[in-house]
């Protein structure tokens, strides 16, 4: 746990002073939607923040949100630079730098959070959403912080998700590297799931790593194998 630095502000009903936070880091970004309907596999992105428990926090973002983090994990460059790095490239011209993301509130199934943003004698604290956040502060490499209620709330023991859930296979990851699919795996689980995968979950799987590498000419070809198989 650690405290937020003087962090005082009045967001809606919440306000937030020296509250104690915890320290989070994203575990992974994965496709999420309709596996039969590869229309829709890309729509939404599942983002999983793991704190120092064995809890993850999954935080829903859209496809926009979704392959800027990714390539933001990657350290992929765009081809021309996306807001996030526009807005990065201002702070830096500005003489200012981000210190921090706080994802405060958890209210209607809407997570809310501020970035704190030093600049030069003054600490501004900015209402964004999480994914916004999430991508500028993986760019400028600073930490991410999570109130403990919603860790409380919303997280979820990764034992039980690996058990019922195919995302953590390793092959539908965006932004998520061998070194960490081993920590939630083990190197042999993930070499038995490779070899076990189905023509579909390759195809998935290299749909996939196209959408993140923003080849999309390619990846639509991919996605129509696959609606040809699923039907």
């Amino acid at each position: 746990m650690v405290d937020a630095r003087g962090a005082h502000m009045q967001l809606g009903n919440e306000n937030l002073e020296n509250e104690n936070l915890i320290s989070v880091r994203i575990l992974g970004i994965y496709p999420y939607g309709d596996p039969r309907d590869p229309n829709q596999l890309f729509e939404t992105f599942l983002v999983f923040l793991k704190g120092s428990e064995d809890k993850v926090v999954p935080i829903s973002i859209g496809r926009f949100e979704g392959q800027a983090l990714a390539m933001a994990m990657r350290d992929m460059p765009p081809v021309r630079p996306l807001p996030y790095n526009l807005l990065k490239d201002l702070l830096e011209k500005l003489n200012g730098e981000v210190r921090q993301l706080v994802i405060h509130t958890l209210k209607e199934e809407v997570f809310h959070a501020y970035l704190l943003i030093q600049a030069e004698d003054q600490e501004l604290l900015l209402d964004c959403r999480p994914s916004d956040g999430m991508t500028l502060a993986t760019l400028t490499g600073v930490p991410i912080y999570m109130s403990p209620k919603i860790m409380e709330e919303a997280g979820r023991e990764l034992d039980g998700l690996l058990e019922k859930s195919d995302l953590f296979d390793g092959s539908s990851a965006l932004g998520i590297d061998g070194e960490q699919v081993a920590e939630l795996q083990g190197d042999e689980g993930r070499e038995e799931g490779e070899e076990n995968m189905s023509e579909l979950e390759k195809l998935k799987a290299q749909l996939n790593r196209l959408v993140a590498e923003e080849a999309y000419e390619e990846a639509a070809k991919i996605r129509d194998l696959i609606s040809q198989l699923v039907k």
